[in-house]
């Protein structure tokens, strides 16, 4: 009866190892139609990263030249 068990938990741990695997590498790779490169989900959001990050550098400088104008007026 353990045994039975222990196999079936191994093929469970299999079956969601499969599953992370192939998830991490539909992330990963970059899929070919037509024979041009497309951006993958991982690159998509890494550019959405970097877009983010330079709208908070823009505001930190905004409010940088406000609190200045506010100091010399």
């Amino acid at each position: 009866m353990k045994k039975a068990f222990g196999v079936i938990e191994l093929l469970i741990s299999f079956l969601l190892l499969s599953i992370i695997i192939a998830g991490f590498m539909h992330m990963t790779l970059i899929q070919m139609q037509d024979g041009q490169l497309q951006h993958t989900k991982l690159e998509e959001a890494q550019q959405h990263a970097d877009e983010m990050i330079n709208d908070i550098e823009d505001i930190k400088n905004k409010k940088l030249e406000y609190d200045n104008e506010l100091l010399n007026n």
